[in-house]
C-alpha cells in the first residue's frame, strides 16, 4: 500500500479478470484458489483519505462477490469422493469467508466513522463531494448486495447483526448518510422479512419517542432534529423493501406518516416524501426480487450441488427462473388507500388556504404531493383525450393505431377519480394563482409545474432513469462477458438485469402519441416559459 498508483492500476487489472480468475475451466482450473487470499489482500485498500484507491478496492470486490457464493464449503471435503485436488483446496480456502467478511465490514464501519467525524453537518459538499459519495454508496451497496443474496444463513445473520448494531450506534451526518442507506439497502434485497424484523419497529419506535417527548414546535420548527431527520431517511429506506413483505407493518406505517407529514423542516419532509413514493413503488411495481448466480440450494450438506462450481457460470434462458415481485390484491389495497389517505388533504389545503400558507408550507405541501404521484401514477391511466391532428409527418412514419396493454396486478387498482385528471386540474388552478400573487414562491412554481407535467409524461418511470440503467448494464454485461472467446454467455443475475430494464422500458414505450391533453400542458407550459412579471 505503500505504492497507491501500482496498487490501483493491478486491482483495475483484476477486476477486468474477475470471471477469468473464478470460473472453473479446463485452461485455468487453479484460479478459484487465489480467489480468497485476493480478497483478503485487497481489503487494506479501504481507505477513507485516498478515495480512489477504495474506489477501485470496492469495484474489485464487487467484480469478484457478484460472481461467487459466500459459503463456507469446507465440509464437502468429507462428504463427497468426486472432489479434485484444486476443488478441495478452494472448499477448504471458502472457511475464511466468514473472517473476510467481517474484516470488510469492520474496515467499513471504521471508514464511515471517519468521514462523520470529518465533516461537521455545517459544511457544503461540493457537487464533485457528492458525485463521489454516490459511487461509493452504489459499490457498497453492490458489494454487499452481491454478498447477502448468496451467502449461507449463518453469513448472512452475522451481517444483518453488524449492520443493526452499527446502524444503532451511528449519528446523522450529509457525508455518511448515502454510505449507511446503502447498508441497508443491501440487506433489504437479502433478506427482507429479516430486515424489516430489526429495524423497522425500532426505527417507527424511535420516531414515535422523538416527537413525544419533543417540544409541540418540532412540527413547525425550521432547523429540524438531527436524530428524528436521520430516522426519517432510514425510514425510506426500509419501506424499499419488497412490497409483499410491508404488508404486516401496515399500521405502523401509516402512523409513521400520519405523525411526520406536516414537518415543515425540508429535510425531513423531503424524506417523508421519498418514503411516499419507496413505499408506492414496492407496493405498486413489477420487479426483479432477485438476482443470485445460481437457484440451488447453497446450503449444506453438499452433496447434491456444490456452490463453488456454480462460481463465474454462465446460465442457459430456460433455466433461468427469474422471480417477479407482481402485486397482489392486499398490495394494489395499500398503495391505493395510502393514495388517498395523503393526497387528497393536501390537495384541499392547497386549494383552501394556498394564499394564507408561508413559503415553506406551500413548498412541503406540494412536495408530498409530487412525490406521491411519482410513486402511483404506474397504476393511474392516461386522460381519455382524442389524438392531436393535422401534425407534421415525420421523416419516419410511426404508427400509434396499435399499442400493447399489460396487466400488472391481481386486481385493477381503484381510486375514486383519475388523479391525473385531477391533478391537472388543481395544480393547473394553483399554477395560476402562485404566477399572479406569489412570483417571489420559485420554488413552489417550479414544483408545481413538474407536477403539472407529469399528469402528461410520466407513466412510472422516467426516461434519465431509463438511460442510466441501460448504461450501467452495458458496464456490466463488458465487465463480465467472456473477453478470451467473445461469447454472449452471461451470469444469470446479467439476464436479470436486462429482464428489469426491459420492464421499465416498456413503461417509456407505451405511450407516443399526442393528445388534446398533452397539447394543453405543453401549450401552458410555454405560455409561462415567455411569462414577463408586471411592473
Amino acid at each position: 500500500m505503500t505504492e497507491p498508483h501500482r496498487f490501483t492500476s493491478i486491482v483495475t487489472c483484476l477486476a477486468d479478470m474477475a470471471r477469468q480468475i473464478v470460473r472453473q475451466t479446463p485452461e485455468f482450473s487453479q484460479g478459484q484458489t487465489y480467489v480468497l487470499p485476493l480478497l483478503m489482500a485487497v481489503l487494506p485498500g479501504i481507505d477513507s483519505n485516498d478515495y480512489k484507491k477504495t474506489a477501485v478496492t470496492f469495484q474489485f470486490l464487487n467484480a469478484i462477490l457478484m460472481l461467487v457464493t459466500c459459503v463456507d464449503c469446507s465440509s464437502a471435503v468429507h462428504t463427497r469422493d468426486d472432489l479434485t485436488e484444486i476443488e478441495k483446496e478452494v472448499c477448504l480456502s471458502t472457511a475464511k469467508f466468514e473472517d473476510f467478511i467481517t474484516e470488510f465490514l469492520n474496515r467499513t464501519f471504521q471508514m464511515i466513522d471517519t468521514l462523520s467525524t470529518e465533516m461537521s453537518d455545517a459544511v457544503i459538499l461540493t457537487n464533485e463531494a457528492n458525485r463521489e459519495d454516490q459511487e461509493a454508496s452504489q459499490e457498497l451497496t453492490s458489494m454487499i448486495s452481491g454478498i447477502v443474496q448468496q451467502c449461507s444463513n449463518k453469513i448472512f445473520q452475522m451481517i444483518r447483526e453488524k449492520i443493526t448494531n452499527f446502524l444503532a450506534a451511528s449519528s446523522f451526518s450529509p457525508k455518511i448518510s448515502k454510505l449507511l442507506n446503502g447498508l441497508v439497502r443491501a440487506i433489504l434485497k437479502g433478506n427482507p422479512e429479516e430486515t424489516l424484523k430489526y429495524l423497522l419497529p425500532h426505527t417507527c419506535e424511535r420516531i414515535e419517542k422523538i416527537l413525544n417527548h419533543s417540544e409541540t414546535t418540532i412540527l413547525t420548527d425550521h432547523k429540524g432534529d438531527t436524530e428524528l431527520t436521520w430516522c426519517l431517511i432510514l425510514f425510506s429506506e426500509l419501506v424499499c423493501a419488497r412490497g409483499d413483505t410491508l404488508l404486516i407493518y401496515k399500521p405502523m406505517i401509516l402512523s409513521a406518516f400520519h405523525r411526520c407529514v406536516h414537518i415543515i423542516h425540508k429535510e425531513s419532509y423531503e424524506a417523508v416524501a421519498n418514503a411516499a413514493k419507496n413505499l408506492l413503488k414496492s407496493l405498486s411495481y413489477v420487479y426483479p426480487i432477485e438476482y443470485r448466480l445460481t437457484v440451488e440450494n447453497i446450503e449444506e450438506p453438499f452433496t447434491d450441488f456444490l456452490p463453488i462450481r456454480a462460481w463465474g457460470q454462465h446460465v442457459e434462458l430456460d433455466k433461468l427462473q427469474v422471480q417477479f415481485h407482481i402485486p397482489n390484491e392486499e398490495e394494489v389495497d395499500f398503495a391505493c388507500e395510502f393514495v388517498e389517505t395523503f393526497i387528497y388533504p393536501e390537495l384541499q389545503l392547497l386549494n383552501e388556504t394556498c394564499s394564507k400558507m408561508s413559503n415553506e408550507e406551500r413548498l412541503r405541501s406540494l412536495t408530498i404531493i409530487r412525490f406521491i404521484a411519482i410513486g402511483c401514477f404506474r397504476m393511474v391511466p392516461r386522460i381519455d383525450s382524442k389524438e392531436v391532428s393535422d401534425l407534421v409527418l415525420s421523416v419516419v412514419s410511426f404508427d400509434t393505431k396499435y399499442r400493447a396493454r399489460y396487466t400488472l396486478y391481481a386486481k385493477q387498482p381503484q381510486f375514486r377519480e383519475n388523479l391525473r385528471i385531477r391533478l391537472l386540474n388543481d395544480i393547473g388552478k394553483l399554477v395560476d394563482v402562485l404566477v399572479e400573487n406569489h412570483s417571489d414562491d420559485a420554488s413552489s412554481i417550479k414544483i408545481a409545474l413538474k407536477i403539472y407535467s407529469l399528469t402528461s409524461i410520466y407513466f412510472g418511470v422516467f426516461e434519465q432513469y431509463v438511460d442510466k440503467i441501460c448504461k450501467d448494464l452495458e458496464t456490466i454485461k463488458y465487465l463480465y462477458k467472456n473477453k478470451l472467446s467473445g461469447k454472449r454467455k452471461h451470469p444469470r443475475f446479467v439476464i436479470i438485469k436486462r429482464i428489469g430494464v426491459q420492464l421499465e422500458l416498456f413503461s417509456i414505450s407505451n405511450y407516443q402519441s399526442l393528445t388534446e391533453i398533452d397539447k394543453q400542458v405543453i401549450l401552458k407550459l410555454f405560455e409561462l416559459s415567455i411569462h414577463r412579471y408586471s411592473e
